[in-house]
């Protein structure tokens, strides 16, 4: 039976947090005001709302060292919301990756380029944040998982890429996040 090796040699345990967020109440699809989807923004009463959101994973103890935002701009405004409630000089880059019907394998490859970044929040849309927290736990190709506009999750791993599904450690509607505000 082979021995462990010993604390000094053994590769250092990784908590890497990655936070998974769909963006807040935006404008109907199919507004005249906006006939371009990528550029429907939040409402007011969405504006308001991401703030209170925010402020609920504040009180969750949520430090962030990265956030990562579809460019379209309903997520870069749900992205700029939760930043300035939370820590206003986190980065804020977009990705290609997280708009709608981007690549998962793309995405993956793109935060594990930054790997020192170990507390990172990705601010998209459905259905692609729901099947991205199905594979990244494990859950199956048939189980669902399905955000709420505001909604959050955290999946936690022991290293990034993860060699192994992550450990779902909550997910939380926006009403309730609204209401540990």
């Amino acid at each position: 039976m082979p021995s462990e090796a010993p604390p000094s040699q053994q590769k250092p345990r990784t908590d890497y947090r990655l936070y998974i967020m769909r963006h807040g109440l935006a404008v109907e699809p199919g507004s005249t005001d906006y006939p371009d989807d990528s550029k429907r923004p939040l409402t007011p009463e969405g504006k308001v709302r991401m703030q209170q959101i925010a402020k609920g994973l504040k009180r969750l103890d949520v430090e962030l060292h990265w956030i990562v935002s579809s460019p379209l701009v309903r997520a870069v405004q749900t992205a700029e919301a939760v930043a300035q409630t939370l820590q206003p000089d986190v980065p804020l880059d977009h990705s290609e990756t997280l708009s709608p019907g981007g690549s998962a394998e793309g995405l993956i490859a793109y935060l594990a380029k930054h790997s020192g970044r170990q507390r990172v929040l990705l601010v998209g849309h459905e259905p692609d944040l729901g099947q991205l927290a199905v594979r990244l736990i494990g859950a199956g190709r048939h189980a669902h998982l399905a955000f709420k506009k505001g909604g959050c999750c955290l999946i936690r791993f022991e290293e990034f890429p993860p060699r192994s599904p992550g450990e779902l450690v909550w997910w939380l509607t926006p009403r309730i996040l609204r209401r540990l505000a």
